[in-house]
């Protein structure tokens, strides 16, 4: 037994062998009712003998396109198309909502998100959070003010992402 690659192969009988056909005999001279089109795919066969790729595999009867030439496979691929019909339009517009939905919600999400920064009495502390203002930032978060405590920036103030909102309460 060698160590050759692809013995393995061969012996279990599983090597690749191609087949190869004769060429098929070259068409006559196409008549003149034959379009110009045509004639010279014709006119290219004369040129080029077939290979190994153009001719059908045993067993399998030919591609339909294969016996009309080239015009006759356009025809075949455009039927392939139909337009869409009221049935896919049922079962698109409910994906397409769905999809819709879940960007402007995710959109909707990292728009809104900011990160701030919360010290309260010196011990600072990063959040996530929803909130529009410094009001709602500290009711979030569960911080009474007594009359005399100072809030940087001001109470109402707009949040925005990256601030640092810090509460010290005056003694």
């Amino acid at each position: 037994m060698s160590n050759s690659k692809g013995s393995h192969r061969a012996a279990r009988g599983r090597g690749r062998t191609e087949v190869v056909r004769p060429p098929a005999p070259l068409p006559a001279a196409a008549p003149a009712s034959v379009p110009l089109h045509e004639r010279l795919t014709l006119a290219a066969w004369a040129v080029h003998a077939p290979t190994v790729v153009d001719l059908p595999s045993p067993g399998r009867p030919p591609a339909p396109h294969a016996t009309g030439g080239r015009a006759a496979a356009r025809r075949a691929a455009r039927r392939h198309w139909a337009p869409i019909g009221p049935e896919s339009l049922r079962r698109l517009v409910p994906q397409a909502l769905v999809v819709a939905f879940l960007a402007g919600g995710t959109t909707a999400f990292v728009a809104c998100d900011k990160a701030v920064t919360l010290d309260v009495d010196g011990r600072p502390r990063t959040l996530h959070t929803f909130a529009d203002d410094v009001d709602e930032l500290l009711a979030d978060q569960g911080v009474t003010l007594a009359a005399r405590d100072s809030v940087t920036p001001a109470l109402g103030s707009e949040l925005a992402d990256g601030d640092e909102v810090v509460v010290r309460p005056r003694r």
